[in-house]
């Protein structure tokens, strides 16, 4: 059955380079947000966390100021800042009911593929894109998880979403899982 809505109401995780991002990792996140938001899905955006209890945004001047903790080897301020951060964008992410993956190996993924790995090990949807293309991930990824849940780019991603969404038939749903209301 065409138009089911099977998104709306569901939270996803936005995983994506943050501290070797030139633009924080924003852009492709407010793009995504968009697109998330017409489909009624709460989008869980760790360059926006959405708690008060984020002490810590770590994207602007305060990404400047935790790399210059770095580059002064001020490791227990650093340490105290990333903790918090890093315990609120888990728990997002084991919060949500998909994940959006975006890989840049220039960007120095760390916190991305430690996302990437813990959503595949909770068996969440996880749909990854790549800047390069699929051809250009690391052979690792597809050792991890199934090859047609990596796009080139995030319009085929989108595609992808929106075949789920309308409850196409020759989609694979085996990860998915839908709640009654």
């Amino acid at each position: 059955m065409v138009g089911l809505n099977r998104l709306k109401g569901l939270r996803c995780y936005l995983a994506g380079p943050i501290d070797h991002a030139a633009d924080d990792g924003v852009g492709w996140r407010n793009r995504a947000k968009l697109w998330l938001k017409q489909k009624g899905v709460v989008a869980m955006d760790p360059c926006d966390k959405p708690t008060d209890q984020a002490e810590y945004r770590e994207i602007g001047d305060e990404k400047k100021y935790l790399m210059q903790l770095k580059e002064e080897r001020r490791f227990d301020e650093l340490t105290t800042y990333m903790k918090g951060i890093a315990h609120i964008d888990l728990r997002m992410l084991d919060r949500s009911d998909f994940v959006i993956v975006y890989i840049d190996m220039d960007a120095k993924p760390f916190g991305t593929i430690w996302e990437l790995q813990n959503a595949l090990h909770q068996k969440k949807p996880t749909l990854v894109f790549a800047s390069n293309g699929k051809e250009n991930v690391s052979l690792w990824l597809y050792g991890v998880m199934n090859h047609n849940y990596i796009f080139d780019d995030m319009g085929k991603l989108f595609r992808h979403l929106n075949e789920v969404d309308m409850g196409l038939e020759d989609v694979d749903l085996t990860r998915w899982v839908f709640f009654d209301e």
